[in-house]
C-alpha cells in the first residue's frame, strides 16, 4: 500500500530565510507543527510565534484569552514566556482540540499554567469576570461570530492592552475575486478593527496575516 504523501508547503527565498533564522528549536512545537501541516490547516509558524511571545513578554501580560481550534502551537509559545501568575484562559470548539492542546501542555509540564474550556467564543469571553492584557484569536474559526467579537473586545481589553489575531489574509483577499462568506467576514473584521478609535492596528503579511490592535484609553 502507497504511503499518504504530505504536501509541503512552497516559500520563497525569503520566507526560507525568515524561517531559518528561527526555527522551532521546541520539539513539541515541531511536532505540533508536522501535524498541523498534515491536517492542512495554516498556523503561526516560528516567525508568528516569536511575534507573539515578544509581545506578552513587553506587556507583562498576566491577563491571556485565547480562542483557537488548532491544536497549541500558539499555546506552547505562550505559556513559555507567561509570568508563573498569569490567569490564561483557553477557549476551543471540540473535545479533540482540547484533548490535544491538555496532551502537549502536560508533556510540556505546563498543564498547570492554562485553563481550557469548550465554548461559544465571545458569549463566554463576554463573560469572565475582569479585562484581559492580551487576546489572540483564531479567525479560522468560527467566521460567522467575527462580528460578535468586535462587539465585546473593546470592553474586555484593558486599555494598552493587545487583539492578536490570524487568519487576516486568507488567499483571494484584496483580489477581484467573488468574496465568499470567508473573505467578507474577515475583510469586515479587518475594516473595524481598523476604523475604531479605541483601537491602532497594523496588519502583518505573516502566517496567513497577523493582525496586532492596541487598545486606546479612550472609552466605549
Amino acid at each position: 500500500m502507497e504511503k499518504e504523501k504530505i504536501a509541503t508547503p512552497v516559500v520563497n527565498p525569503q520566507e526560507q530565510y525568515l524561517l531559518d533564522l528561527i526555527p522551532d528549536k521546541d520539539p513539541l512545537i515541531r511536532e505540533i507543527a508536522y501535524l498541523t501541516n498534515h491536517h492542512g490547516r495554516p498556523f503561526l509558524g516560528p516567525q508568528g510565534g516569536m511575534l507573539l511571545a515578544i509581545l506578552a513578554m513587553m506587556k507583562k501580560a498576566l491577563r491571556v484569552y485565547e480562542w483557537t481550534g488548532a491544536y497549541g502551537y500558539s499555546t506552547l509559545w505562550l505559556t513559555k514566556v507567561l509570568p508563573q501568575d498569569s490567569h490564561y484562559v483557553i477557549g476551543t470548539i471540540a473535545d479533540e482540540n482540547q484533548r490535544l492542546i491538555s496532551n502537549y501542555l502536560k508533556r510540556a509540564g505546563l498543564q498547570s499554567r492554562a485553563r481550557i474550556e469548550i465554548t461559544d467564543g465571545p458569549s463566554h469571553f463576554s463573560k469572565i469576570e475582569g479585562k484581559f492584557d492580551l487576546v489572540v484569536l483564531d479567525l479560522q474559526q468560527e467566521r460567522s461570530k467575527l462580528s460578535n467579537w468586535l462587539d465585546v473586545l473593546p470592553e474586555k481589553v484593558s486599555p494598552g492592552g493587545i487583539v492578536f489575531s490570524l487568519g487576516n489574509l486568507p488567499a483571494g483577499i484584496g483580489t477581484s475575486q467573488t468574496k465568499n462568506l470567508t473573505l467578507s467576514a474577515v475583510e469586515m473584521y479587518n475594516h473595524r478593527m481598523f476604523n475604531d478609535p479605541r483601537f491602532v492596528s497594523s496588519l502583518l503579511p505573516v502566517s496567513e496575516g497577523i493582525l496586532v490592535s492596541w487598545r486606546t484609553d479612550q472609552a466605549n
